[in-house]
């Protein structure tokens, strides 16, 4: 069995100040040295009750015993009084006994100071919600480099409380490192700073090859950065550092540096780790500024090819009607009808191949175009250049469809062929006729159907000296369609086909 003065031995030389009452809340024991923790001495406490300690109006000191004895410990934290200052936090737990010889409830409370445990709490949330500041910082995140810069510097000198914080990068090929912000508390601003090259301070550029973190406590004893003395670290009076890495995709990129000017310092765990989230804020804020970068680039560059591609447009446009107009006027000089309906059918292929580069140049699509709108416009441009056919019917029932814009040309110009060749030679023993033309798309395949009631042709007899059927062929094989074509007294009827995919 141990003795009295033993077990009062070891209760003394606790870290807890330990306090032991009975049920009527007597003081049975008080380990020594209980001044320390409150001010006041075993005497003056004695004089007193254990609850009037503490100073919460609405605690309730029976509650808490009562706590204690049903669930056997009870922990808390609660301002006590104390002698020489207004409070002090106490952060208690109380343990519940029975005496096994005398069956007397005794209540164990143990007192542990827990203003350290508040100052580094006070401490982790002032860092947590600088983190969290910077991680919703629009500066950040659109990539405005000196004002993210600035804010990322600012509050990291005030979370970490140093004096100087600055961000660096490396250029290309890594023979000097260059500063992009230098914070100084002192001046709470932005300071200018020199770079620095690699040849004066090689050691130092070797150390982020190998370091994670390069920590000095103290720069006069240090080694490690002793080139950098005459150049840097006497000149700015920096007796503690704490550099930290930048990294993008795991390429060292630069670094973040905290420097406490004036005296040694230890960099404590919770330091560094606040050091690397800021070396990320860093990282991500160049990351944010070079995509910002591209993107103004590739901007410019669309930009710039818009107007040139709207030059060009607007170049081929009006070349393409001057050749129109020279065709006009040319078929105006012609001498004979012959020639002149030749000029006639060159201009309207031109106008086809016109009318399909206005649609494109307007739409600014340049992958697919809407045919039933040239349809539309096409058939109007043929039609009033046949203006003597007036007793021809143009019957139109036509879907919106979208054909791929290499095949835009080539059906162009075979709707104007079939067209044109409906009004020369279907209807020259007839008094009244009827073109129909139906566009539709059905299972990723276009049908163009392009009919007339005409007196029709030998499909068999076709002179070899004609050039149409060979124009009509080439421009179907442009598109890898296929054609049907029915002739007979009924009239003449195509039918184009091709794949939409």
């Amino acid at each position: 069995m141990l003795s009295q003065p033993f077990i009062k031995h070891v209760l003394n030389n606790f870290l807890e100040h330990v306090f032991v009452l009975n049920s009527n809340q007597e003081f049975l024991f008080k380990s020594e040295g209980i001044e320390n923790l409150l001010g006041f001495s075993n005497s003056e406490i004695a004089g007193g009750s254990f609850s009037g300690l503490f100073l919460d109006p609405n605690f309730s000191f029976n509650e808490t015993i009562e706590k204690a004895k049903k669930y056997g410990e009870f922990l808390s934290i609660e301002n006590f009084k104390h002698k020489t200052k207004k409070y002090i936090n106490i952060a208690f737990r109380v343990i519940y006994q029975e005496d096994q010889v005398t069956g007397e409830e005794l209540y164990i409370f143990y007192l542990r100071d827990n203003t350290q445990q508040n100052i580094i709490r006070k401490d982790i949330i002032k860092k947590s919600l600088t983190i969290e500041n910077l991680s919703k910082s629009r500066m950040i995140r659109d990539g405005h480099i000196d004002e993210a810069i600035y804010e990322i510097l600012e509050s990291s000198s005030r979370a970490i409380q140093t004096t100087r914080v600055n961000a660096w990068v490396f250029d290309e090929n890594k023979t000097k490192i260059q500063c992009i912000g230098n914070y100084d508390v002192r001046e709470n601003k932005l300071v200018h700073q020199a770079s620095l090259p690699r040849i004066i301070m090689p050691r130092y550029f070797s150390l982020f090859e190998t370091e994670k973190i390069i920590i000095t406590t103290d720069t006069s004893k240090e080694n490690r950065t002793d080139e950098m003395d005459e150049t840097y670290l006497r000149p700015n009076d920096i007796q503690s550092l704490m550099d930290i890495p930048v990294r993008i995709e795991g390429e060292m990129i630069g670094v973040i540096c905290f420097e406490n000017v004036g005296a040694p310092r230890e960099w404590t765990l919770m330091e560094q780790k606040y050091g690397l989230v800021a070396a990320q804020m860093v990282s991500l804020t160049i990351e944010s500024y070079n995509k910002q970068k591209v993107k103004q680039e590739l901007e410019l560059s669309v930009k710039e090819k818009t107007i040139l591609l709207n030059e060009v447009n607007h170049r081929v446009k009006n070349n393409l009607a001057i050749v129109s107009s020279l065709m006009n006027l040319q078929s105006e000089k012609s001498k004979d009808n012959y020639h002149k309906q030749l000029f006639i059918e060159c201009r309207n292929r031109l106008d086809s191949i016109s009318t399909v580069h206005e649609l494109i140049y307007k739409s600014k699509n340049y992958a697919e175009i809407d045919f039933k709108a040239y349809l539309d416009k096409i058939i109007d441009h043929i039609t009033a250049s046949y203006q003597s056919f007036g007793f021809v019917v143009v019957i139109k029932n036509i879907e919106s469809v979208k054909v791929n814009i290499s095949y835009a040309v080539p059906l162009a110009l075979i709707v104007n062929e079939l067209i044109t060749n409906s009004y020369k030679h279907a209807f020259n023993s007839k008094n009244e006729g009827e073109i129909h033309i139906h566009l539709h798309e059905e299972k990723e395949r276009v049908n163009l159907l392009i009919s007339d009631n005409g007196s029709g042709f030998d499909k068999d007899n076709i002179p070899k000296t004609s050039m149409g059927m060979d124009i009509l062929n080439g421009l179907i094989h442009q598109i890898e369609g296929t054609c049907d074509l029915v002739s007979d007294d009924k009239g003449t009827r195509y039918k184009i086909s091709f794949s939409n995919k």
